[in-house]
Parts: structure tokens; C-alpha cells; sequence
């Protein structure tokens, strides 16, 4: 099993992106490539076998999954927000390259995504590849980050609309009950299941509002088993 990890500026774990969940494998297993206190070249190659490899996925399917990965990951757009302003950026400066005949794709990464995935010293989240290969929902991994950024605690308070943005929804499931239904629920249950962590949630509530959600959370030592 691969022990490579991902590295991943906090202002980019907190971004508001929505990718399909072979797109966000195709970034990640990319940036587990990465050496991301150093210099990283703006192109990166990734074969259909490292895909497979790195991310549990069969390899007769393997070829398809990163092909169609890689065409989500030119369209996908990345929010930035503070205070002050909010950035749009994208992941990648241009299509990425299919080498059919080496069974790998070449893409090459924005400068502006450079500067979230390399030369990083400080306010940065990593974490193991293999904790999040298995997952099989884009909400999943996404939740699964959002918590490891504050995996020094085992805690984290986020404010509703700030999930629903992170996770690429904010236009979605205006109802609580129906993001805790086709959202919240199913991303905790499959982490539970797959995943490292071992996550409890309780609502905080404005009035009669579900204002916000209160994470407790602890790795376990030993990956669970995909059942």
C-alpha cells in the first residue's frame, strides 16, 4: 500500500471547488507526487497504473477513469475568499495532455495552484493518500480534508454556508434536513467505514436554525476495511 502524502495549503483545503470524485483522486494522487516544501515543475505526469495504484481503482478501468478525470479537472473552477475579495482560479493552464499510447496523461498545473501546492513552510494540512483512496463520494474526501486541517485538535465548529461552499454546493440543498440527508449523513457514514477517522457531529443551532456543525474526530491506527 502507497505511503505517500498529500500536501495542500490551508487557504486550498478551505477553497470553495467542486470536482467529480476521479477528478479530485486524479488531483490528489498527483500532489502525492509532490515534494511540497520544494520547487515543483508546473508539468506532472501521471500513468493510468500509478492511477490504479495509488488509488484502488481496477486497472481494466483504470485508462477510462483517468481520461475522464482529466477532462472534469480542465473546467473546474477553484473560489478563493476573504475579507476582502474572492479569486477565481483554475487548476489547470490548459487541457490535459492524453498519451494514449503511454496510457498516462501530462497536465500542467496554474501558477497561481503552485503557489498552494509547493514551497509551502507553514498553514498547510497534510495527510496519507491511502486514508482517502477508497472513498467513493467527492463529498467524502472533501469533508475528510476540512476535518484534517484541524487534526491537531480532533475538532472543528464550521458555519453551514462555509461547508456548503467548500463542498461546491452553496446553490444546493437549501434545507438542512435535505443536506443532512443526501450530503452530511452519507460523506460521515462512508468515513467512518473507509476512512481513518472515527467522526461524531452535533448541530448548533441559531433560534430554530441549524446554524453551524460541531465536529469530534480521531484517527485510528490501523485503516478500516472497505465493506
Amino acid at each position: 500500500m502507497n505511503n505517500l502524502s498529500v500536501t495542500k495549503s490551508n487557504n486550498l483545503i478551505d477553497a470553495s471547488y467542486k470536482l467529480n470524485v476521479q477528478a479530485q483522486k486524479l488531483v490528489l494522487a498527483c500532489l502525492g507526487k509532490v515534494d511540497s516544501r520544494g520547487n515543483t515543475s508546473k508539468e506532472m505526469t501521471l500513468t493510468a497504473l500509478e492511477f490504479s495504484e495509488l488509488m484502488g481503482i481496477d486497472i481494466k478501468n483504470a485508462h477510462r477513469e483517468l481520461y475522464k478525470a482529466s477532462d472534469a479537472l480542465f473546467d473546474a473552477v477553484i473560489v478563493l475568499k476573504d475579507d476582502q475579495e474572492e479569486v477565481k482560479l483554475r487548476w489547470v493552464q490548459k487541457g490535459v495532455k492524453k498519451l494514449k499510447g503511454q496510457g498516462a496523461i501530462t497536465l500542467t498545473w496554474t501558477d497561481e495552484v503552485l503557489k498552494y501546492i509547493s514551497c509551502l513552510q507553514s498553514r498547510f494540512t497534510t495527510y496519507k493518500l491511502r486514508h482517502i483512496a477508497n472513498l467513493q463520494s467527492a463529498h467524502s474526501i472533501r469533508l475528510y480534508e476540512l476535518l484534517m486541517k484541524f487534526n491537531a485538535t480532533g475538532e472543528r465548529i464550521i458555519y453551514v454556508d462555509d461547508f456548503r461552499s467548500a463542498l461546491g454546493i452553496a446553490d444546493k440543498y437549501p434545507q438542512f434536513r435535505d443536506l443532512n440527508k443526501w450530503v452530511i449523513k452519507p460523506a460521515l457514514d462512508e468515513l467512518n467505514q473507509r476512512s481513518d477517522l472515527t467522526i461524531n457531529y452535533e448541530t448548533i443551532k441559531k433560534g430554530r436554525t441549524v446554524a453551524a456543525l460541531s465536529f469530534e474526530f480521531k484517527q485510528s491506527a490501523q485503516l478500516k476495511l472497505d465493506v
